[in-house]
């Protein structure tokens, strides 16, 4: 711990001390079931101190000054720009937008060219009034490559911007054949991304101020990538772009000056924040290797849509927050925040201005961006820091071993490995051991779903959401049979609720007590088909085989109860916290005839 005193009423306790008070807290539990693990596998330890913090044995370099954010953008007030995503052919995305957009303090446009890619003259009406001396624009020309870049180019051109003019071109053909097929079918992936970057050198001369390409962790990270997967695969996708653009005359040095780097800012806070300053670390390990130590990556950040949901969408407010709290505090160049309707069929006005106000109130309220490396220092912080760079780092030299990205993409390694990962979140995902609010946790049945959009990408809620989408129009209900009196029966019954609405049926609450035809009565009365039966674990012992017997007669199709299996042979199901949540509701759905 630490011998600051402070004050002479205080004592000076030890980590010993510690963790007697907290065993104390615990009710003799010892302090190491406060450990938790997260999705990407790495342990989340309940205390870090001196003693626990990171040795800088891993072949990594040191983490200071690489892992603190960059400076002020262009010289200016502004920590970072913020970007507002146009999607090219979305619905309600035009020039009046992206000027309102602008209007209400966006810095820089980031143009999605994945739908459509406009002609010359769609594109002048789209960029009208827009000064791209003042607001950059960070292109995702996705699996177009440059048949999206190229009109752009003219159009800087036509509009005679000066060559010193910052934009991102962002081409990223490795990350861009993740769109070639689905994930069952990736082992094709990586064959089709061929591409000219012999075009790109004489960008030099003419336009100084663009960034060629960027490696984007993000992609994979859409897909289902861990955190380290996502770092691991972002850093060899940048050393075989910079090898290619050395076979065309590109030196490594002038390469990494001209590649990005585009990260996913996640809900949970501080792995979002110990991934860009891992990036930090792990571009800066390749920066010395050719030569240029000093050079700082240009870092983008776009807010994450796998922990989105269609359902509830509001809460996705709360997420992008965290987000872009993450993001900001580690210190981007860019950052891109996602409406909460965005894996939707459309936004609105409203919802991309809150989204641009996330950012406008963690940077001119919260002062976030005001302080360099605000998490340096702290042993958690460090600690994951150097975890994660640790894991990626070990990824990339195995990528590397064997080929490169892209012939890691090519034999399937890359898509074998991301549907083992999304097979850990969707069984993270069923358990509730990964909880989201409003989607498996404390769901709002009265908020309707929104119009869902084709998704190409993975996104956590898919299962749940497919389950409130199917009960949406006929909305089923089921009877919470609840045995004894009120403090008995209402914790279980909270739960229960909570589980079903998960998988949108809604409860009808009992009225307690044991008179099993009452019950059954009322089961009858409520229109319900389905029941489970809430109590403590002394009323089940006493009552719920009867109960059970008169539900089923009563003509109950399915019948669960709320607590751990016992021997009860009239009871179909059983639901308890770390139950299969989503496959018990989706074996309801089927009794149900959804």
């Amino acid at each position: 711990m630490t011998d600051l005193k402070l004050g002479s009423d205080f004592g000076n306790p030890s980590q010993d001390d510690w963790l007697v008070a907290v065993e104390s807290a615990l009710r003799g539990k010892a302090a190491d079931s406060l450990v938790s693990q997260d999705l990407a596998g790495f342990e989340r330890q309940p205390l870090y101190t001196q003693a626990t913090a990171p040795s800088e044995t891993s072949g990594l370099p040191g983490f200071a000054p690489f892992t603190r954010g960059a400076q002020a953008v262009n010289n200016t007030y502004l920590p970072w720009h913020i970007a507002q995503r146009a999607v090219i052919g979305r619905k309600g995305v035009d020039n009046a937008a992206l000027l309102t957009d602008l209007n209400g303090g966006v810095t820089a446009l980031w143009l999605d060219f994945s739908q459509s890619v406009p002609d010359a003259g769609a594109l002048k009406a789209l960029l009208q009034d827009v000064r791209l001396d003042l607001a950059p624009l960070c292109l995702v020309p996705s699996a177009h490559g440059m048949a999206a870049v190229q009109p752009v180019l003219d159009y800087y051109d036509q509009q005679e911007a000066a060559p010193e003019t910052v934009g991102y071109l962002n081409l990223d053909p490795l990350a861009a054949s993740l769109e070639q097929g689905e994930m069952g079918e990736m082992g094709e992936m990586g064959k089709t991304a061929t591409f000219d970057y012999a075009a790109l050198p004489s960008l030099s001369a003419t336009r100084p101020g663009l960034r060629w390409m960027t490696s984007s962790g993000a992609a994979y990270h859409a897909h289902g990538a861990s955190v380290p997967q996502e770092l691991g695969w972002m850093l060899a996708g940048l050393t075989d772009y910079m090898r290619e653009l050395e076979a065309v005359g590109v030196s490594p040095a002038e390469a990494l000056s001209k590649i990005t780097l585009t990260v996913a800012a996640d809900v949970d806070f501080f792995a979002t924040l110990a991934k860009i300053r891992a990036a930090r670390l792990l571009f800066a390990n390749i920066a010395e290797a050719v030569g240029v130590p000093d050079m700082p990556p240009q870092i983008h950040a776009e807010s994450s849509l796998r922990a989105f949901a269609d359902i509830d969408p509001w809460v996705n407010i709360l997420r992008a927050t965290a987000a872009t709290m993450g993001a900001g505090i580690a210190g981007v160049d860019v950052m891109c925040v996602a409406p909460c309707t965005a894996t939707s069929a459309s936004d609105s006005t409203l919802t991309r201005r809150i989204a641009r106000n996330t950012q406008i109130i963690l940077q001119e309220e919260s002062h976030i961006g005001q302080v360099t490396d605000a998490a340096g220092g702290s042993y958690y912080v460090e600690q994951l820091t150097h975890d994660l760079a640790t894991s990626a780092w070990e990824i990339f030299q195995d990528i590397e071993a064997t080929g490169g990205l892209s012939a890691a993409m090519a034999d399937g390694r890359i898509g074998d490995a991301i549907i083992q990962q999304r097979a850990a979140f969707d069984a993270a995902m069923d358990t509730r051991a990964h909880a989201m609010v409003g989607v498996s946790e404390f769901p709002n049945l009265e908020e309707a779903p929104l119009e869902a959009a084709s998704q190409s990408q993975y996104r956590l809620s898919h299962g749940f959401e497919a389950l409130r989408n199917k009960a949406q129009k006929s909305k089923p209900k089921t009877f919470l049979a609840c045995l004894g009196d009120m403090a008995s029966y209402t914790p279980r019954a909270n739960f229960a609720t909570n589980l079903y609405a998960a998988g949108g049926l809604h409860a009808i609450l009992g009225d307690g007590g044991t008179d099993y035809d009452a019950i059954a009565q009322a089961f009858k009365k409520s229109n319900a088909k389905i029941a489970v039966i809430c109590g403590s674990d002394a009323d089940y012992e006493a009552h719920a085989p009867a109960l059970a017997a008169a539900l089923k007669a009563a003509g109950v199709v399915h019948l669960a109860l709320a607590g751990k299996p016992r021997d009860l042979p009239e009871v179909d199901d059983y639901c308890f916290a770390g139950c299969q949540a989503l496959s018990y509701l989706t074996n309801i759905h089927a009794k149900l005839g959804l």
